[in-house]
């Protein structure tokens, strides 16, 4: 009888526990939440960005700059002609309704700068290179703006290594639909590159100019570089502790960089 009772304790413990039937989850239809993203013409991945919007508070500025970044995510895939346009609709909350014409995808076959100068042509690639080697580069996407903001640097670096006249003029993009591939020619007027011409101290003491002079380790004659400058005039003001101001100006042969340093601070 008692092997009966603790049987039957066993069998009731192991019972399965009862289903508790939990109440659906509402939608929030509120008029000021995106209820729902639909794409067309693309997937929802392709636009991730505002995909992501579903059931955010809504935010029509916020909505427009987030496109435009989705679109620019576009052009960085290879699709330079991707554009996205948004309707919105009233339904459980805000409706947005989201159609993108991505157009044709291209790849850098060819790019190509137009000049005889002898700036390092590795340089000048590393310059344009964009997003880890994927953007403006050959194999990859070619995003237009950001090549433009890429040559403005090129031509900075130009002018900093002696090609002070030079000019960097606007890419020209050759597009083959049939083959999806793109041939980019950068045309640059590179002029005289620009020696160091007179290197010059003024103020303080004689020694302390001679000093900084010295200190600057550049040369009349050498090609002028304003790296190499930079690193001289701070080693100067490390080695003398003095204020040291710079000052350059085209030579009155205009070929050349004169180079004076004023020296401010004690005797020494």
């Amino acid at each position: 009888m008692q092997r009966l009772i603790l049987t039957a304790i066993v069998l009731i413990g192991c019972q399965p526990a009862p289903q508790v039937a939990y109440p659906a989850v509402t939608p929030d239809c509120s008029p000021e939440r995106i209820g729902r993203v639909s794409v067309h013409g693309a997937t929802l991945s392709d636009v991730a960005p505002l995909a992501v919007l579903e059931g955010t508070f809504d935010d029509r500025e916020r909505t427009g700059r987030i496109a435009e970044v989705a679109t620019e995510l576009l052009h960085v895939r290879g699709y330079p002609n991707a554009r996205i346009e948004i309707d919105r609709a009233q339904g459980c909350g805000i409706e947005l309704d989201i159609a993108v014409a991505l157009g044709s995808r291209y790849k850098i076959t060819q790019l190509a700068f137009d000049t005889d100068d002898v700036f390092p042509q590795a340089e000048r690639v590393e310059a344009v290179e964009d997003a880890l080697g994927t953007v403006n580069t050959l194999g990859g996407s070619y995003v237009q703006d950001r090549m433009v903001r890429a040559l403005a640097a090129l031509e900075r670096r130009y002018h900093e290594s002696g090609w002070i006249d030079a000019t960097v003029g606007k890419p020209v993009a050759t597009y083959d639909e049939g083959r999806g591939s793109v041939s980019i020619t950068v045309p640059i007027v590179a002029g005289p590159r620009y020696r160091i011409g007179e290197i010059r101290a003024h103020g303080a003491s004689r020694s302390a100019r001679q000093a900084v002079v010295a200190a600057l380790g550049l040369r009349n004659g050498d090609w002028y570089d304003a790296t190499q400058l930079r690193t001289g005039i701070d080693r100067a003001r490390r080695r003398l502790d003095r204020r040291i101001e710079l000052r350059i100006e085209v030579g009155n042969d205009h070929s050349t960089i004169d180079i004076e340093a004023r020296v401010t601070g004690g005797e020494r």
